[in-house]
């Protein structure tokens, strides 16, 4: 059985895609695809433009390198198209959706010539990334926020023609108006702001700016009285775990990856960092490099993450040069993307019915900290067992929470009274 025969019910329907060219690498795609968690209707949608895609770039006998120029070409030419191969007449996203759909079969496969891309002020944003890594040692997630932050105020001074060495405390203000105007949620501007005042104190050691601008940026603040948990109750990652049938590559593989951000809070960037070398499944150990702090920790393995990644690496994980531990299931085995993992946890969320605030990976770290915290876990404890550099950053998950406030408030006193 193929993914033709799942995806449509129409015998001739089935044929006209099996007999289509280049069936194999519409396949390993399509698998892909399905495994990053697209439901049927948007796969259907998709293997019928990768026929008119395979047509209108003439691939016929196999794969070769396009331009964006070509495409786009082909594109423009799709979209006029009033010929007998037309089932429905054209729309206002016809272009869109033969783009949408010929770039990411393209770049999958890895046939599609793009221009290098380049940012506004990129070699002052590279420098900042490099100070945001060596001397914050900040996250690359992070970094690339923060980064993306200032490219934004780079460019907004571009546009009102203002020099950085230029800026005064009048321009920040007008600049965070510009934003408030916008419409951005008050979460947003309060990492905009922080993300802008790390840039000004970065421009201020270089020189760039003027000393003390940095403390023009208000320090926005969320509310101290809502709080809601961020991630599922422990009943509710049971069931998320439970839900998976751990019959099918793709379920096999994410109940590995679960277990490992539920039962030892793992990151998103560092379950996608792990290697093969990683797991020693014979003195049961699990070697982790933080991303935050770069450190490296060493955990036990319990018998049921270290039978789940043993099925995993035995049963589901596809034979690849990549050393990294988690490939996708579809067609070559690549490492899993950010996006992939994202999706793949936030359609377990959903097939489950587990309740959460977040989401995504990260939710199932919030769930692991409040579990350790519910055992009886002490502060200094679940920080260490987290990767954080210090107990402040477990105070997020202790809000409101009085016994827990108070192995927080008895920490911070200890060794000062």
């Amino acid at each position: 059985m193929t993914i033709f025969d799942s995806l449509f019910q129409h015998p001739a329907v089935r044929e006209r895609h099996k007999r289509a060219p280049l069936y194999r690498e519409r396949v390993e795609y399509l698998t892909h695809v399905q495994a990053l968690g697209r439901q049927d209707c948007t796969i259907q949608l998709m293997a019928s433009y990768l026929l008119h895609v395979n047509r209108a770039l003439r691939l016929a006998k196999q794969m070769r390198r396009v331009t964006i120029d070509e495409l786009q070409n082909a594109g423009r030419k799709w979209e006029t198209y009033t010929g007998p191969l037309r089932r429905r007449i054209p729309g206002k996203t016809t272009y869109e959706l033969f783009m949408q759909t010929a770039r990411s079969w393209l770049r999958f496969h890895s046939c599609l010539i793009e221009p290098l891309k380049t940012r506004f002020a990129d070699e002052r944003l590279r420098d900042y990334e490099r100070w945001l890594n060596d001397e914050r040692g900040l996250a690359s997630s992070t970094t690339k926020e923060r980064s993306k932050h200032a490219s934004y105020f780079l460019k907004w001074l571009a546009e009102h023609r203002v020099g950085l060495r230029a800026v005064t405390p009048s321009h920040v203000e007008h600049y965070l108006q510009a934003k408030k105007a916008a419409g951005l949620a008050l979460i947003t501007r309060v990492t905009l702001a922080n993300s802008l005042r790390n840039f000004l104190r970065y421009s201020e050691a270089r020189g760039s700016v003027r000393v003390g601008l940095c403390e023009a940026v208000p320090h926005l603040v969320r509310s101290n009285y809502v709080f809601r948990q961020k991630g599922p109750s422990w009943r509710g990652v049971r069931r998320m775990i439970s839900s998976l049938n751990r019959v099918t590559t793709t379920d096999i593989r994410d109940h590995a990856m679960v277990l490992l951000m539920a039962v030892y809070g793992l990151r998103a960037g560092e379950i996608r960092a792990l290697r093969i070398t990683d797991v020693d499944l014979k003195n049961h150990i699990l070697t982790v490099g933080r991303e935050k702090n770069h450190s490296i920790q060493r955990f036990p393995l319990n018998s049921e993450v270290s039978s789940a990644i043993q099925k995993y690496m035995n049963r589901a994980r596809l034979a690849s040069e990549w050393p990294s531990l988690f490939l996708t299931t579809g067609g070559p085995g690549r490492p899993i993307s950010a996006s992939g993992l994202y999706c793949r946890v936030s359609d377990l969320f959903r097939r489950s019915g587990v309740e959460s605030l977040h989401k995504g990976p990260h939710a199932l770290r919030h769930a692991c900290a409040n579990q350790l915290m519910d055992s009886g876990a002490t502060v200094r404890d679940i920080a260490a067992f987290l990767g954080h550099r210090d107990f402040t950053s477990v105070r997020e998950y202790a809000r409101y929470n009085l016994k827990h406030l108070r192995q927080i408030a008895e920490f911070s006193l200890d060794g000062l009274l």
